[in-house]
């Protein structure tokens, strides 16, 4: 058992943990950062840049079917290859997850550990079973992980959480997205302008974090028109 010091213990190498070892040690702190999972952060891998890269898709289709008032005709239908969508959304997030990666594996060694890390005693960390950190302060940057409830775990295979959506080789025909919160709309909303067939399923008529009355009756009428307005504007390969 290998035992090392430090002033700062960061528990997590993601979009929180990473900055926080460079603001230590731009401090003139000795910093160690610590990480169970693999490099490349969750925004990175399953978050923001793969959901903006499927969002680029539906923006293309959905400007692609309402090009008439502009004086720009596309004759004939629209065809949205969900297998050509995903292998590009697959392949850009995993060019953007191998910068991510690429930097963190150049921090000095001697900085990081790999294992996951847990309290032993005060500033004490037990990181896998190889080594003890001591630090002055720990900053756990771990992030969270999805809750699946037992009501929708009976579903087996199809109740997905909306990290596996990156994992698709295709686009799926029909979709139940739960919970209207951001991620939700977010990813119903590019998901139906692909051709996929959307129902959201939110708690006590919820659209996002809005408040405002007018705002979110005006805001979930926008949402309910996702899909193109012919049924024929639009075809999706399964």
């Amino acid at each position: 058992m290998k035992t090392v010091q430090t002033d700062v213990a960061i528990i997590g190498a993601g979009s929180a943990g990473l900055p926080a070892y460079r603001a230590a040690k731009a401090a003139g702190a000795s910093a160690i950062l610590i990480e169970g999972g693999p490099y490349g952060t969750t925004c990175a891998r399953v978050g923001c840049m793969p959901s903006k890269l499927l969002i680029a898709a539906a923006e293309a289709a959905h400007a692609a079917a309402r090009t008439a008032p502009f004086g720009v005709h596309v004759d004939g239908t629209i065809r949205i290859d969900g297998r050509e969508v995903m292998a590009r959304v697959k392949g850009e997030r995993d060019r953007f997850v191998g910068f991510v990666v690429e930097s963190t594996e150049g921090i000095a060694e001697a900085d990081r550990l790999i294992g996951y890390a847990r309290f032993i005693d005060d500033g004490l960390l037990q990181v896998g079973d190889h080594t003890q950190v001591r630090a002055r302060s720990v900053v756990i940057a771990t992030g969270s992980s999805p809750y699946v409830p037992e009501m929708y775990r009976k579903l087996g295979d199809r109740a997905i959480v909306n990290d596996d959506v990156f994992a698709w080789d295709d686009l799926p025909r029909k979709v139940a997205v739960v919970g209207a919160g951001v991620i939700g709309l977010e990813l119903g909303q590019a998901l139906s302008r692909l051709g996929v067939d959307v129902t959201v399923l939110g708690a006590r008529g919820r659209v996002g974090p809005l408040t405002d009355p007018e705002v979110k009756a005006y805001a979930e009428k926008v949402f309910v028109e996702w899909p193109p307005e012919s049924p024929d504007t639009v075809s999706h390969l399964q």
